[in-house]
Formats: C-alpha cells, structure tokens, sequence
C-alpha cells in the first residue's frame, strides 16, 4: 500500500520542483525582457511618435510635382 502512495507523491513532489525550477528561470528572463524593452522605448522617443527612416529628408505638406523627361539623342534632337 505505500507504493501506491508514495510513488505519486513523489511524481506530483518531483514535477512541482519542476516547475520551480521553470518558474525561477522564467520570471526573470521575462523581467529582463520587459526592462530592455521598455529602455529601448523610451532612448527613441516613446511609441507616439512615428520613427522617421531618413532624418535628412525634408518634409512635404502638399502633393509633390514630378516631370517625365523625353530620351534625347546626343545631338539635341
């Protein structure tokens, strides 16, 4: 009669050390994680703001005119 109790409690004591031990690894990866990530958030400006890709580009607030230029040969005909 104590195997069959003993054996399941020592299942049940071993995958609880298990998870323990999952539990301490885990916490505090997902700490880490979360603390770099909300560095690397707040050194570019918050998440409100659009990032720009090109910061030397200037900005336009109306439509932007291009011109389709013809192939010329080169004597200018």
């Amino acid at each position: 009669m104590g195997l069959l109790v003993g054996l399941p409690l020592g299942i049940f004591r071993l995958l609880f050390g298990l998870l323990m031990l999952a539990l301490r690894l885990a916490v505090p990866i997902a700490v880490i994680a979360l603390l770099v990530t909300l560095y690397r958030r707040s050194r570019n400006g918050g998440a409100g703001q659009p990032r720009r890709e090109k910061p030397g580009e200037p900005e336009f607030d109306g439509p932007v005119y291009t011109v389709d230029y013809e192939e010329v040969d080169e004597d200018g005909k």
